[in-house]
């Protein structure tokens, strides 16, 4: 019984991969034939009857479901490659706002200390007099206060006092050096500002912050290669500015598009699903294909096969043959089992019925026991009775 079960499951599991076998001759031979019916444009004559439509499954209907799936998996690679391509393109602009952004404010700490020579210079130069009339008062007022206070230091540092003289002119002098790096502070974000000031008023002429005679002036010696480095770098932030502007713009764009077609990631993952499925579909439809060809109909509307197809085709006959010997054994190992099972449950209903045949037999003699100890009972009862009617 267990050698048979045995054997039954190598029996299956032989079919099994013989049918894989058969499946992948199949696939491929269908895919032969399906080609080589679409390149030739062409469909049996069979498969323009009305009958052949209603039978279901058709060289003509395979191949149009072959080409609907085809295009629907061509639409999603697009589809695909178009997300891919915006993600892409994303991080593509997000590196180049970022790498802009960077040389942008590279190029801003460039400026600032051109600012405050620039303004060094004009202030110093009385031909910049129309310009720098406004700073004179805040510049004669602070260099005022630092010259006062580094004479003062001066002072401090030249005394020849007594220790306590001394102890106190270091807290002055603490107190005097502390104000002149103030003041000297001050001094220097004047230039700047200053500086800052003359580059907006060459960005705009017309403004009259500077006059012609200035703006001429400005061209020559060391303000004049301060003003065009300034320039440059204004030009360049300028331009920087702009890119970064289109950079963003166009990013802007790229992400609304992607939102549009859904989470990308997501979306990617569904396209990509989707495309495997339609792919095991393709290899559906052409195994299917090559099953028509089993049948003598379809068979006779593709010959002559190639070389490769026969080939194919005789070992799918080969197959045939061999599952229908795996299937025979199986059907006799199958009805074997079902022989062997069959006689282990007669043999139980067999048991069980001799068992209550035993204790039948077992009850009817209590019974006859029982019966036998009732009529013995009975006798006492009659001759009990029969005595005592005597007796009346």
């Amino acid at each position: 019984m267990e050698d048979k079960k045995k054997t039954l499951k190598d029996l299956e599991t032989s079919k099994a991969d013989t049918l894989k076998v058969l499946d992948g001759l199949l696939e491929k031979l269908g895919e032969s034939l399906i080609s080589r019916m679409d390149k030739a444009d062409s469909v049996p004559a069979e498969d323009k009857s009305a009958d052949s439509a209603a039978e279901g499954d058709s060289p003509s209907v395979l191949l149009g479901e072959k080409k609907r799936i085809l295009k629907e998996i061509s639409d999603s690679e697009v589809l695909k490659n178009s997300i891919e391509a915006d993600l892409f393109n994303l991080g593509k602009l997000e590196d180049e706002i970022n790498k802009k952004e960077r040389e942008k404010s590279e190029k801003s700490r460039e400026i600032p200390p051109d600012y405050s020579e620039m303004g060094r210079l004009i202030l110093r130069d009385p031909g910049f007099e129309n310009f720098t009339v406004s700073f004179k008062q805040a510049l004669n007022n602070i260099t005022g206060k630092i010259d006062f206070q580094q004479k003062k230091m001066e002072e401090l540092d030249n005394s020849d006092n007594n220790i306590l003289t001394r102890l106190g002119n270091g807290v002055k002098g603490m107190m005097t050096k502390a104000s002149l790096t103030k003041n000297e502070a001050e001094l220097e974000k004047l230039y700047r500002y200053a500086g800052e000031q003359f580059f907006v008023g060459l960005d705009n002429p017309s403004s009259g912050r500077i006059s012609a005679d200035e703006i001429s002036l400005a061209d020559e010696g060391e303000i004049a290669a301060l003003k065009k480095k300034g320039l440059d770098l204004r030009d360049l932030q300028v331009s920087l500015k702009d890119e970064i502007d289109r950079l963003r713009s166009e990013r802007r764009e790229t992400a609304q598009a992607l939102d549009q077609k859904g989470n990308p990631t997501r979306r990617i993952s569904e396209l990509e699903i989707f495309i495997t499925r339609s792919t095991d579909e393709i290899k559906k439809v052409h195994l299917r294909f090559g099953a028509l060809v089993r049948s003598k109909k379809w068979k006779n509307s593709f010959a002559p096969f190639t070389e490769d197809e026969k080939t194919i085709y005789d070992k799918v006959a080969a197959i045939d043959e061999t599952l229908k010997i795996t299937e025979a054994k199986i059907e006799f190992t199958r009805d074997a089992i079902t022989i062997d099972n069959q006689k282990a449950e007669i043999s139980k209903l067999n048991d069980a019925i001799n068992d209550k045949r035993k204790r039948i037999a077992d009850a009817e003699k209590s019974i006859a026991e029982l019966e036998g100890q009732i009529a013995d009972a009975q006798k006492i009862i009659d001759e009990l009775t029969e005595k005592h009617g005597k007796d009346k």
